[in-house]
């Protein structure tokens, strides 16, 4: 069920606490993304004060289910019902009732208002309290998240990214899976996600980070980031259409690669050239919680090329029947079996 914020500005228009909310709630609105875009440009300050709500958002969004939270919304709730009697809100509480409308609709669930200026009714959160947000994703599920900044990240299947800080530095940790992120330009506040103990460095550009069992990988699609690992005092710096990727164990190895083909995720496909059918098929595993598993080297090693539907299990698996290019069967756990036609 889709729910709605209701808007509570006195102009009719949205303030930046209602986009917050609106954005977290419908990440995957086109139309909705496109009106908030218009809406930052529309004035220079609307981009602060999205910046300043959303950080708030951020910064105790995984509090939320904490008793004092709890309480405290019951609180707000009941203020916020008083404060119904007058059109003018103050600032405080307008942002306090827009995220408090997401809270009841059984949104992204914060409490927003106890991290802005403390008031003789909301109490001031103590730095200790400050958690991160973490964001995940199931196995076959994709998540787009637009950041304090106006920044988006849109995560792949079996993924957890949590945002760590959204002040004058913007850090973000990838602790598993892949995410594409698309950077917000602000040269002042440098974009920073960490993944495997490594950091990718942006100011304005769009990158693919992704983390395997034994291997990690940095793909660059535009603008310039710099890689870099603390313990090892190692660094570079990737230009548009270049793939890092370092094996456990090893160096790290830059080449030209194909990075639109290694993003195609996000539009819920995955392209491989000429590459063994073992690759694919552990590809393809990434997205489905029923698995391929093959049971022969020559099957294995046959080299196909395509675009495959990530998630579509059956139908690809059907094709390869069809094709003649392996037999399937059904194993003791459940798993499909590739074997020699």
């Amino acid at each position: 069920m889709r729910h709605t914020v209701p808007n509570l500005a006195s102009s009719g228009e949205p303030d930046a606490a209602e986009w917050v909310a609106r954005l977290q709630n419908r990440p995957n609105d086109l139309t909705l993304r496109r009106d908030f875009d218009s809406w930052l440009k529309a004035d220079p300050a609307n981009k602060d004060a999205y910046a300043s709500a959303s950080d708030a958002w951020t910064r105790i969004g995984a509090l939320s289910d904490e008793p004092e939270i709890v309480a405290a919304r019951a609180r707000l709730k009941a203020e916020l019902a008083a404060d119904q009697r007058h059109r003018r809100a103050r600032p405080q509480m307008r942002w306090a009732a827009a995220v408090a409308a997401l809270v009841t609709a059984g949104g992204f669930g914060t409490a927003l208002w106890l991290a802005t200026a403390p008031s003789d009714h909301a109490p001031a959160v103590a730095p200790a309290q400050m958690a991160q947000v973490v964001y995940r994703t199931g196995v076959g599920e994709q998540k787009v998240i637009t950041l304090a900044d106006g920044s988006v990240a849109t995560l792949s299947t079996d993924s957890v990214l949590r945002v760590t800080e959204m002040g004058a530095r913007r850090a973000l940790t990838l602790d598993r899976g892949e995410a594409f992120f698309q950077v917000a330009k602000n040269p002042q506040r440098p974009f920073v996600v960490t993944a495997d103990g490594r950091t990718v460095t942006a100011l304005g550009t769009a990158f693919n980070v992704r983390i395997d069992p034994g291997k990690w990988s940095v793909s660059l699609l535009e603008g310039k980031i710099r890689v870099a690992d603390p313990a090892a005092h190692n660094s570079v710096d990737l230009l548009p259409g270049s793939r890092l990727e370092q094996q456990a164990g090893s160096t790290w190895a830059v080449a030209a690669a194909d990075v639109a083909a290694l993003t195609s995720w996000r539009d819920g496909s995955v392209t491989f050239d000429n590459q063994p059918l073992a690759q694919i098929v552990g590809e393809l595993n990434r997205y489905s919680v029923r698995k391929i598993r093959i049971d022969s080297p020559r099957v294995a090693a046959t080299p196909m090329s395509g675009r495959f539907k990530t998630g579509d299990v059956s139908g690809f698996v059907d094709a390869l029947s069809a094709y003649g290019a392996a037999k399937v069967k059904t194993g003791e756990a459940g798993e499909i079996v590739l074997v020699s036609p």
